[in-house]
């Protein structure tokens, strides 16, 4: 072949390497512009051990998938706090997978220390109404790759009632 020859055919390969790879980062854009943030909501709060330092709770999140595939959840890191003081912090490695346009319920360890947790301990033990917040980050693992996004529920919530 001569030089101009194979010039051209590298020109030629080095364009259509460009296409696809442009081509298969524009489908990863699209993948994630149509993606839907799942929603995720405070189901309940149980009380687990009690103790003279503290005590162990389970919270229960409803995590709601709006998508027409499947949600593949492979990490999720959570901060509960109560009348705005964090009572506590956790990380689980629990996988979850989120059926299309489906709920699944996601049961978060939480240890909490009666002395950082204070008056807000105090409400949740009494069973009154508290102000809540459970906010954190939910990894997903999809066909586009890892995406993390970010929570934060807010309510009134009270053990007696059931908010």
């Amino acid at each position: 072949m001569t030089d101009f020859t194979t010039n051209r055919v590298r020109g030629i390969v080095f364009v259509l390497v460009f296409v696809l790879v442009s081509a298969a980062g524009g489908c990863a854009t699209i993948a994630k512009a149509a993606f839907s943030q799942p929603v995720v909501t405070l189901r309940d709060v149980r009380l687990g051990a009690v103790g003279f330092d503290g005590g162990t709770f389970e919270v229960l999140i409803s995590v709601y998938n709006p998508n027409d595939f499947d949600l593949d959840a492979t990490s999720i890191t959570y901060s509960v706090s109560v009348d705005s003081a964090v009572i506590g912090t956790g990380n689980t490695a629990q996988r979850v997978v989120v059926a299309a346009r489906d709920s699944s319920v996601v049961t978060l360890p939480l240890r909490v220390s009666w002395a950082t947790a204070g008056p807000a301990g105090q409400s949740l033990m009494r069973g009154g109404p508290v102000l809540y917040e459970v906010k954190g980050e939910m990894k997903l693992a999809s066909g586009v790759g890892t995406m993390t996004f970010p929570y934060d529920q807010r309510g009134r919530f009270s053990t007696l009632g059931r908010h």
